[in-house]
């Protein structure tokens, strides 16, 4: 078995485990300001923990290190009809073989970064609400591992 340090020297294993981020300050700038009140999970949460109510989710990657809550990053966001509902369909993706997933994005996130990350979840009034959050927050953050963006968001994302 390889030792930790000799697992961070593979360059292929360092490799697979990097993330690239976008940090957009005229995006911040654009942004409304809303306050929302967020609650955090850690991921795999119960399924019963979750409300079965509209809200929007994000995943969070944190090292749990010197007691730095605030350093790691914001891997997804997301939407749902029912929290409650739609956790499940993460949850499946633990352990799931790699060939066989339809998602590898989310595949990579949930399992690479097992014990790793936090599920943030705010409750929203309606659908409509969540749809709305959802995306004025992609527009915003930009988080590397949602696929789905505004054209013109894309557009400019891929020019990267």
């Amino acid at each position: 078995m390889a030792t930790a340090k000799q697992t961070l020297n593979d360059l292929a294993y360092a490799k697979s485990h990097f993330v690239k981020m976008m940090f957009l300050p005229q995006a911040w700038q654009a942004a409304r300001t809303a306050h929302l009140t967020w609650d955090v999970i850690d991921f795999p949460p119960s399924p019963n923990a979750l409300p079965d109510m509209p809200g929007v989710y994000v995943f969070v990657a944190t090292p749990n290190i010197f007691d730095c809550d605030w350093a790691g990053g914001l891997f997804y966001i997301g939407k749902a009809t029912s929290l409650y509902q739609r956790i499940s369909s993460y949850i499946a993706e633990i352990d799931k073989d790699f060939q066989t997933t339809r998602r590898p994005k989310v595949w990579k996130m949930v399992n690479q970064w097992s014990g790793y990350l936090k599920y943030f979840y705010t409750i929203t009034p309606t659908v409509a609400a969540a749809e709305s959050l959802e995306a004025e927050m992609l527009e915003a953050f930009r988080p590397p591992f949602n696929t789905q963006y505004a054209a013109k968001t894309s557009r400019a994302m891929r020019a990267f």
